[in-house]
């Protein structure tokens, strides 16, 4: 064994059952845009898709907009839809978000307040990594809010957010509600019975290839939804650009296997990550960040005490692979402000990393990499 992968929350192998659902595609040719019989074809292969993911994420076939993944289907339902928001609600003018979203969340949701003269209001997030509900709502009282973002599930310490609760907060009072459910592959994501305004998905993170992700909307069925991207005038003017027919295709049986063994994968999951951390915390002094009742299934963001991340993260290559963060965050330990919301200090941070078990993911892989991380935390010590 020279190498083991436990990043999975940066990014999933592509399932085995997803490639051979691809390889056929990738050597068919002609545009599915095409009004000839290998463009025909190819509409009702994309028509099958569509119906197959609106089935498994309770919406419309029409309700779905492929994209190049979740940053861009993030960055669309911001920049399009607080647009839209905002003619139809003129007078409100705060965006909620947390600390707990994406990059391609808050950097948006940055930029769009600047430019339509909005205000970004963060709601406090509890210690356990969950939205604080009461702030929440003493926001949503307090104020004329136009737009929420809140994740289904943090990409950093796994926990998953109470979005039925915020999604009746939300209606109740007229809010947008933007879910970014790039992580949240093993939630019950259920759009339409959630009553939830833009949803996201992200195929690498969920065994399907990259460069292919969803934004999953009942607004984009409004005449005045801007698209970002102009050209052909693929999926009905909303983002052109031809439909990249693999990993449409990848991408939707990678969903159906998903949703066909989300319960049972889990509960394995669980025992791989329980056995990763009991057999971590024998000997070593660990610290998890966020709760362990409803989190990711296979994500641990922990804390070794005394022990430099970055530097261990560096010594252990090239056998194991974790991370110290969200992958877009690259190799910057800049303090975060999530770790000091949640009440780790930047010490601890500096200690603190992020390690992911997955499909692939086997006990030997586990023992092998507890040997090689508990070796190099004494040669640090």
């Amino acid at each position: 064994m020279h190498s083991v992968y436990l990043d999975y929350n940066a990014s999933t192998p592509c399932d085995e059952h997803v490639i051979e659902a691809m390889n056929p595609h990738w050597v068919e040719f002609g545009n599915p845009h095409s009004n000839h019989l290998f463009g025909i074809r190819k509409q009702t292969i994309v028509a099958d898709c569509l119906d197959t993911l609106s089935e498994i994420y309770d919406c419309l076939p029409e309700d779905i907009l492929f994209t190049s993944g979740a940053t861009e289907a993030n960055n669309l339902a911001i920049f399009s839809g607080i647009k839209l928001a905002k003619r139809e609600n003129p007078t409100a003018n705060i965006i909620l978000t947390s600390y707990l979203e994406h990059k391609s969340v808050l950097e948006p949701l940055k930029v769009i307040a600047q430019r339509e003269n909005l205000e970004v209001v963060y709601v406090d997030i509890t210690q356990e990594g969950f939205i604080d509900l009461a702030d929440f709502e003493q926001k949503v009282a307090s104020n004329q809010v136009l737009w929420a973002s809140v994740c289904m599930t943090n990409g950093e310490i796994g926990t998953n957010q109470p979005i039925a609760e915020i999604a009746s907060m939300c209606q109740s009072h007229g809010i947008i509600l933007h879910v970014d459910g790039s992580q949240a592959g093993y939630c019950d994501i259920q759009f339409d019975e959630l009553d939830i305004d833009y949803l996201t998905i992200s195929g690498h993170k969920i065994y399907a290839p990259s460069g292919i992700g969803l934004l999953i909307s009942k607004h984009l069925q409004n005449v005045e939804f801007e698209p970002m991207i102009y050209g052909g005038g693929q999926q009905n003017d909303l983002r052109s650009g031809t439909l990249p027919m693999p990993l449409i295709v990848g991408l939707t049986k990678a969903c159906e296997i998903l949703n066909e063994i989300k319960a049972e994968e889990s509960n394995s999951l669980i025992d791989l990550r329980n056995y990763l951390l009991d057999s971590l915390s024998n000997n070593l002094s660990i610290k998890v960040h966020g709760s362990l009742e409803n989190r990711h299934p296979g994500n641990l963001h922990l804390a070794i005490e005394g022990v430099d991340a970055f530097q261990l993260l560096n010594n252990l290559q090239p056998y194991v692979a974790f991370s110290l963060g969200s992958a877009c965050n690259g190799l910057n330990r800049d303090y975060p402000k999530l770790m000091d919301c949640i009440g780790v200090s930047k010490q601890e941070f500096e200690s603190s990393f992020r390690i992911t078990v997955g499909r692939m993911t086997t006990k030997e892989e586990i023992d092998f990499s507890i040997n090689k991380i508990k070796y190099k935390v004494q040669s640090i010590e």
